[in-house]
């Protein structure tokens, strides 16, 4: 596409070098080492080095032109000035690709916890709706793109990377289920997308390294209502969680679906009971009492449960499709994830690196264990400090034993994160300290007795551990298995 056609498309305000613009453009970059010839390069602020000081390596690359916030006059390529470059890189995508956002059904989910969980059971219902083919996902745990399946890179990818999927696979989805953090929402990684439907799962302390306060993680939570919803869009809101329900009275006259227990709820949960089976929810919608079966265990997945069925409820789906989305999910990837080893006792991973998330996964796995119930958890680096004792405190009010170890320390000292964690763990409160993860798996196992429940927390489905700015390769449950092999060979 012609670069002044794709600038005629967008319609931004910017002012430029006054090199001539006639020159097409191939695709849109933002990573200065992914720049090819042809290339359209966004010079996007970062939180430690400016897109600005690699704009001569992308021009030799073979960027064609550049946009930036400050004036490049010196530039040999057409050079744009713009208030926003990381806002526009979702729109400029979308007009290249010629991606009709209108014609898509699109799901946006955010919370602090249920993300994962709920947007993949959004994915099934959109499966159902539409062929697996047709409905594409993106998650934590997975990119699903039709029949393709990619690990993650993000939890909410760039909406330029969304609509060059889009742009590439040469036809477009019927329907995108994603998951929208409060990153993506701050930074305006989601520009350029518009929701069909906005669901809200729970707002707990977490990211406060980033946000600065829960007021103002809530605000940029609430952007995904407020700036990202298509003009029909309908919001369901959890008003349970009381952010929800602040959130489900400041919409004004947006549609909202609301969920919860709370007689008010659009979508009342009437009953529910949860075990190691899975869970079963009866649900009140309209005066209607419609009931369903879900293999996913823990009283929080009752909730993620009752989203789905309050966005089916949107959708006007009938209850046997929903039920078929949710016969077809027998288990989330690191989510109440029981590791599969014949052992006396029960092994669970769980991706719970919050204190709710962790306090929720715990009182399940309470009700799990025959006998005791022990933790092997820590804290990620370079993140929220001030969790980390409500970590401590969540374990300490619902465990017998913990074992307190690594997790991802990324550039933090791993001995200097334990020791805000068990600052807060008073000295008669069964624990021990090993700092490397192995070990720590290795210890709980070894320790382990008929009945007992094992919770390793914090990492779920990675199959990495970050140090001083490097992944390692570590998976928890693929840990648990090669210990507990080598445990039965002895």
């Amino acid at each position: 596409m012609k670069l002044t056609e794709l600038f005629k498309k967008v319609q931004i305000p910017f002012k430029s070098n006054d090199i001539a613009q006639d020159v097409d453009v191939a695709d849109i970059v933002y990573d200065s080492r992914m720049v090819k010839k042809g290339d359209l390069y966004i010079a996007v602020p970062g939180f430690k080095v400016h897109g600005d000081s690699f704009i001569n390596e992308a021009i030799q690359s073979g960027a064609v032109a550049v946009i930036s916030e400050n004036q490049q006059p010196q530039l040999s390529v057409p050079a744009f000035q713009v208030d926003n470059a990381r806002a526009l890189t979702g729109a400029l995508g979308r007009a290249l690709w010629n991606v009709d956002l209108e014609s898509i059904y699109t799901i946006g989910v955010t919370g602090t916890n249920g993300k994962t969980t709920t947007v993949l059971l959004f994915s099934a219902l959109m499966d159902q709706l539409h062929t697996v083919l047709n409905s594409w996902m993106f998650g934590t745990v997975e990119f699903k793109i039709g029949d393709k399946r990619f690990e993650a890179t993000h939890t909410t990818p760039e909406a330029l990377d969304i609509f060059r999927f889009v742009g590439k696979e040469n036809k477009q989805p019927k329907s995108i289920s994603m998951e929208v953090s409060s990153h993506s929402l701050a930074l305006h990684r989601v520009s350029g997308l518009k929701y069909n439907l906005a669901v809200w799962t729970n707002l707990t302390q977490d990211h406060l390294d980033f946000h600065g306060s829960m007021e103002e993680y809530y605000r940029a939570k609430k952007l995904l209502f407020t700036d990202y919803l298509k003009n029909d869009g309908v919001c369901v809101i959890n008003i349970d969680d009381k952010w929800g329900r602040r959130l489900s009275e400041e919409l004004g006259n947006k549609k909202c679906i609301t969920f919860g227990t709370s007689d008010d709820a659009s979508v009342k949960i009437n009953d529910c009971t949860s075990d190691w089976n899975g869970c079963e929810i009866e649900l009140i919608c309209g005066g209607v009492l419609k009931k369903y079966k879900s293999s996913l265990k823990g009283q929080f997945n009752v909730y993620n449960v009752a989203a789905m069925a309050a966005g089916a409820e949107a959708l006007s789906v009938d209850c046997q499709v929903v039920q078929r989305a949710l016969d077809s999910i027998s288990t989330v990837p690191g989510r109440m994830d029981a590791v599969d080893i014949d052992a006396p006792f029960l092994v669970i991973v769980d991706y719970a690196h919050t204190p709710d998330a962790l306090e929720n996964v715990l009182k399940t796995s309470r009700r799990l264990a025959k006998n005791r119930l022990l933790t092997v958890f820590g804290c990620g680096g370079d993140r929220d400090k001030t969790k980390r004792p409500l970590m401590a405190r969540a374990v300490i009010d619902n465990c017998d034993e913990a074992i307190v170890t690594s997790d991802n320390p990324r550039s933090e000292k791993p001995q200097s994160i334990i020791n805000d964690i068990v600052n807060a763990i008073p000295l008669d409160f069964p624990h021990v300290v090993i700092e490397n993860r192995r070990e720590a798996i290795a210890c709980a196992l070894r320790n382990a007795r008929e009945g007992d429940c094992i919770v390793i927390a914090g990492k779920g489905h990675e199959e990495y551990q970050e140090v001083k700015g490097v992944k390692h390769h570590f998976s928890d449950k693929e840990t648990v298995k090669e210990l507990y092999t080598e445990m039965e060979k002895k």
